[in-house]
């Protein structure tokens, strides 16, 4: 094997579980509470089986299984193992799609490259985030151009841009592979055009859309789970090559100034995407991790970035350790990443509703404070190696800053509510002294008269009766003409209702 890839989909889903009308994603997050779409059931798993996939529950059938369980720590497993049969609470699910056909093909500038598919699989969060898993080696391309090539082209999703009337022929050239087929499913970019004139929005392509299966839908169709990328046109990537030419390269030449290696470690394949010296030596040592540079048998490097996390070496004990523990480390970093990104769209919608949105944000708060303690972590693993990659990765993907931007957020938009509560309360309180109004002339003349101020023949006191009425009568009318109360209102039915506003 020349090099291990596997592609990653990260993407928000949500429970299209009424009709709606329109295309206005945001409208949509205002009317249906987070809860409502973030449906994960026993109806989820059945629509999934369905299509192929089947959960898995965790098991320790080999020691890889084991040694990638007790790397980490026992709070981490909690949320990332499903060590029982499917049930409705837990913090994430795993899926593995049956029955693939093992075959990974792509037409990158009219060359044909084919890799061997080894897994797809589907890790489900109840954050409403799932990712998609493709894995793939390859055994017949040993020259580091094409392994950069069939990162930086098996990684699309939709075109990254359009040319002249549409034309996808630009992109091809520079970004898109000509064809990619994954198990059955194959996508060529060819009818992307009259799609996006239809209908404006971020179509992505038939191969990712036919392996996850018609549980997931890209427009509002009901019982269906309106899916959306969350990140951009590209998929994460993690990938291990043990390519000799990079290694030699490496062990002669700083790797700081090394062209191969930023192309490797940045997703580059024709050439860099940096012409600045200066810049490209200061994003390498940042994204490159070399504690193992010099090791005495053979050198080690990884590199990190926003949207890779991989490695060189001819060590056959890190292609295991990419499998597992690393692809795993590479899952908790982009759930946290594409969760921080969908709350804080939830916020923005949930700012925008006209009424009293407090039960939406009191839903979305219990659902932010879960995410919280169940899926971002400070640390992952007590290994030392481990702590210092993820320290790096949460840095160059800013995930503590971003969690530090969203809590921001989200206590602002918790304060809005409290204030809300209290404008509401207020006005209650308002209700009532308006109604307390009303029974104040019968307290005053109680006050006066006593109360018995009608015997047990009444006619006898006639006149102090019809006085008693009369006073009422009038200190009422006083009372509720000065507060704007609807007084014929609410003895007819009940409501107290301000004449002036209308407010109930």
């Amino acid at each position: 094997m020349y090099s291990y890839h596997n592609f990653m989909f990260p993407f928000r889903f949500d429970k299209v579980s009424c009709e709606f009308n329109g295309d206005d994603r945001h409208e949509f997050y205002k009317e249906v509470k987070f809860d409502d779409r973030v449906v994960i059931d026993d109806e989820f798993k059945k629509n999934l089986e369905n299509n192929g996939w089947e959960y898995k529950k965790f098991e320790i059938n080999s020691s890889l299984d084991y040694n990638e369980f007790v790397y980490f720590h026992d709070f981490v497993k909690d949320s990332l193992y499903n060590l029982k049969e499917f049930e409705v609470g837990a913090t994430s699910y795993y899926f593995e799609k049956k029955d693939i056909n093992n075959k990974f093909n792509l037409i990158i500038k009219g060359k044909e490259y084919d890799l061997k598919l080894t897994s797809i699989s589907l890790r489900i969060f109840d954050t409403g985030i799932g990712i998609l898993s493709i894995e793939a080696e390859n055994h017949e391309n040993e020259s580091l151009e094409d392994i950069l090539k069939i990162n930086d082209f098996a990684r699309r999703v939709y075109p990254q841009f359009l040319g002249e009337n549409f034309d996808v022929s630009k992109t091809q050239e520079a970004f898109l592979p000509s064809k990619i087929k994954i198990d059955k499913y194959e996508e060529n970019f060819s009818n992307f055009a009259d799609e996006v004139k239809q209908k404006p929005f971020v179509k992505i392509g038939n191969h990712i859309l036919g392996i996850l299966g018609d549980t997931f839908s890209q427009t509002f169709k009901k019982d269906k789970y309106l899916i959306q990328p969350i990140l951009d046109d590209r998929m994460f990537l993690v990938c291990l090559t043990k390519n000799k030419d990079l290694e030699n390269k490496l062990i002669n030449n700083n790797y700081e100034t090394n062209d191969d290696w930023y192309k490797y470690v940045f997703v580059d394949s024709s050439e860099k995407t940096v012409f600045s010296n200066n810049m490209q030596t200061e994003l390498i040592i940042k994204s490159t991790y070399d504690r193992w540079m010099d090791y005495k048998w053979g050198l080690t490097l990884f590199g990190i970035t926003r949207y890779s996390f991989v490695a060189l070496s001819g060590n056959s004990l890190l292609e295991n350790h990419i499998k597992t523990m690393y692809y795993q480390m590479a899952t908790i970093l982009l759930a946290t990443r594409a969760s921080i990104l969908r709350f804080s769209d939830e916020i923005t919608a949930i700012s925008d509703i006209s009424d009293n949105p407090s039960d939406r944000i009191e839903n979305l708060y219990k659902n932010y404070l879960r995410f919280k303690n169940k899926l971002y972590f400070k640390e992952i693993t007590a290994q030392e190696q481990g702590l210092e990659l993820y320290d790096k990765a949460r840095e160059i993907m800013r995930i503590d800053s971003d969690i530090n931007d969203l809590a921001i957020e989200i206590s602002s938009l918790n304060n809005f509510a409290f204030v809300l509560d209290e404008k509401e309360e207020k006005k209650e309180m308002n209700k009532l002294t308006k109604l307390g109004t009303i029974f104040i002339p019968g307290t005053f003349i109680a006050g006066i008269f006593g109360m018995n101020v009608f015997p047990e023949k009444a006619l006898d006191n006639i006149v102090g009766t019809l006085f008693a009425f009369f006073l009422i009568s009038i200190i009422t009318y006083i009372i509720t003409k000065n507060n704007n109360i609807d007084l014929l209102s609410f003895i007819k039915n009940g409501k107290l209702e301000d004449k002036k506003n209308d407010s109930k």
